[in-house]
């Protein structure tokens, strides 16, 4: 029964028990006094369920009391305003979509960043921010601008890790005292106009080109030095002359079908292995 009512009981053949309850002091509801109320239809009991990944904090009167453990609560609301809030405590990502901004060469482009946010101390935030993600989502919008307007193009596209731990301390001084916590901010996409992608591409393109000149150019001198070397070990050791010269001939063999020596003069295969293939003069030409 709801304070004021009155309701009358033949007491004859039953016995009636009232039970009165004083819900002024504490607003909390009993175990014992919350099984006998039919909950769907009671217009003086307040329900919450607290999750174990939530902060429950209970208002009376538009004051905080306490933080709720997690949990089922149920409140008495006769002549008081009862308000529990919920807060998720686990990390969130709030995405930041792309906005247009210009950099310190005049360029356009869109940048779009994902920050993650966790709440540490629920009674701090609720009391200093109403939306935690649209602050936040503002608040990463005024830090990328600042940052990419004092940088040009290179400088955005070249320092991405810099300007990341630059947004974070940004973002991270400016909610020190709100009771959330940002792990990660990070930019996730950067988005060109047409024709200056078409030539950031060929820029990008050219300078691989002139590093696959560059290493070439490399291999080809480290081979020539190399050739130079050989060329000298050979003209002071001529036994290492011969086997080069039998290592050509090797090669120059393969490509033949038939052979055909002929004896005169007692010449024949000495003739072959010495005169076909010479790298050097004789001393005595």
């Amino acid at each position: 029964m709801t304070p004021w009512q009155v309701r009358v009981y033949w007491k004859v053949a039953t016995r009636i028990d009232v039970e009165r309850i004083d819900v002024s002091a504490d607003p909390k509801v009993s175990a014992r006094h919350l099984t006998m109320i039919e909950r769907n239809r009671s217009t003086v009991v307040m329900e919450a369920v607290v999750e174990n990944h939530e902060a429950g904090l209970l208002y009376v009167e538009g004051r905080l009391v306490e933080r709720l453990a997690p949990g089922r609560h149920a409140f008495w609301t006769v002549g008081r305003k009862i308000e529990v809030k919920r807060l998720d405590l686990r990390p969130h990502a709030v995405e930041i979509t792309a906005q247009e901004m210009l950099t310190k060469d005049r360029i356009a482009l869109r940048v779009t960043l994902t920050a993650f946010r966790r709440i540490v101390d629920p009674e701090r935030t609720v009391a200093t921010v109403p939306d935690v993600d649209a602050w936040l989502y503002r608040l990463v919008q005024f830090a990328i601008r600042e940052a990419v307007a004092g940088r040009t193009l290179d400088e955005v596209l070249s320092a991405k890790a810099a300007l990341d731990a630059e947004l974070r301390d940004y973002v991270r001084a400016r909610i020190a005292e709100s009771g959330v916590e940002v792990t990660e901010l990070g930019v996730k996409d950067v988005i060109l106009p047409g024709e200056i992608r078409e030539l950031v591409n060929k820029v990008v393109e050219a300078e691989r080109v002139a590093k696959a000149n560059l290493i070439r150019r490399q291999e080809e001198t480290a081979a020539t030095r190399s050739l130079l070397n050989t060329a000298r070990l050979m003209e002071d050791n001529p036994l290492l002359l011969r086997l080069k010269e039998l290592e050509s001939l090797e090669r120059l063999v393969e490509k033949v079908g038939r052979i055909d020596l002929h004896a005169g003069n007692g010449e024949g295969l000495d003739a072959l292995l010495t005169r076909l293939v010479r790298l050097k003069a004789p001393e005595n030409a």
